[in-house]
């Protein structure tokens, strides 16, 4: 399950409503590609948004109540109350991380005690680290648990150590530490050496009973590119991140496919996974709000007139039709939500065009 690459994107501004609590000076448009932001729906706004700063290194963007008309996007009852916090690396232009606080509501975890075979949503956010057992450790002393303890491997020329780490609403943060070859921390956001924090999410994994749906959908109705693709298989004795059995890791396939819009950069890149010969729960019955974990990713698009007319005629899934509002840090947008095969939605927006 490896997609490991990125550079900028990033979508087009326009000026906030007076009352938004928003940084929005130094964020600027470097091109369209992949997703800008991640969603993640959680129970306590608070802790959530401790553990992103004090762990993670991020800084806080934005925070508030968001346009009303968000939850009749989500599909809730008018005046559902939502408070939310944006996050991203300082002075990072993509990789941003909101979280969302559900008012009043009952909810359940997306991925409620889901294993990483199991189907359906979202299954992580991938972030490199500079020193994955300290951030392991962190999130552990805060209750975050890990399929497994970070596992050294291999994937073509790269080295890799790695854990995935689940938090307290069903979300998972899949850390890589790449050993080698070298490659610039600093365009993540992470200090060399340091140990602190992780870097902005560049690409999220759907788990898929099956993988060709996801790529017909990344290739056929998006228009993506993928950018990696094929199968592995771990080595002896079979440990792996995503906590396998070790005889199953040896003898059965992980399969992915890793799509981007734009031919060379892969930032926010989006990757169906299937594991061959496992089978496992399905629960993308559960991938919408107000439930709990990662809730969706938030994907820039050029024009949504086009954008809407193309994906329409490729047969996508509309999750949510068209709306305007307001969406910090963005400003006022035009936003169209589309079920993936697997069940996640995702969500895309342009600046709202006069």
């Amino acid at each position: 399950m490896d997609m490991r690459v990125a550079l900028i994107i990033v979508a087009g501004l326009l000026p906030l409503p007076l009352a938004a609590k928003c940084r929005t000076a130094d964020i600027a448009s470097a091109g369209i590609t992949g997703f800008q932001e991640a969603v993640i729906s959680v129970s306590d706004l608070k802790t959530a948004t401790e553990t992103w700063r004090e762990v993670g290194d991020f800084e806080v963007l934005c925070e508030g109540r968001p346009d009303p008309r968000l939850a009749q996007f989500w599909g809730l009852p008018p005046g559902t109350k939502i408070s939310q916090v944006v996050l991203r690396k300082k002075s990072a232009t993509r990789g941003f991380v909101t979280l969302v606080k559900f008012h009043d509501v009952v909810q359940e975890q997306i991925r409620s005690s889901a294993q990483t075979w199991d189907s359906g949503g979202i299954l992580d956010l991938y972030m490199y680290v500079d020193d994955v057992h300290s951030v392991f450790d962190k999130l552990r002393a805060r209750g975050w648990q890990g399929y497994n303890d970070p596992v050294t491997y291999t994937l073509g020329v790269f080295t890799i150590t790695e854990a995935l780490m689940r938090g307290p609403d069903g979300e998972v943060l899949c850390l890589m530490q790449r050993d080698a070859p070298p490659y610039d921390k600093a365009r993540f956001g992470l200090v060399a050496g340091s140990g602190k924090g992780f870097g902005w999410p560049f690409n999220a994994a759907l788990v898929s009973t099956e993988l060709e749906p996801g790529v017909k959908f990344f290739r056929d109705v998006l228009g993506w590119k993928m950018h990696l693709g094929g199968e592995s298989r771990a080595a002896p004795p079979g440990d792996t991140p995503m906590g396998l059995p070790r005889n199953l890791a040896q003898s059965t396939a992980r399969r992915f496919a890793a799509f981007a819009p734009h031919p060379t950069d892969r930032n926010g890149s989006i990757q169906v996974y299937f594991n061959d010969g496992l089978e496992g729960r399905d629960l993308a019955s559960r991938a919408h709000a107000p439930n709990l974990g990662i809730l969706t990713l938030r994907v820039p698009v050029a024009d949504m007139n086009a954008f809407e007319q193309e994906v329409i005629a490729g047969g996508a899934v509309i999750a949510a039709p068209r709306q305007t509002l307001a969406l910090e840090p963005y400003g006022v947008v035009e936003v169209l939500a589309l079920r993936a095969p697997n069940g996640a939605t995702l969500e895309f927006f342009a600046p709202r065009r006069p």
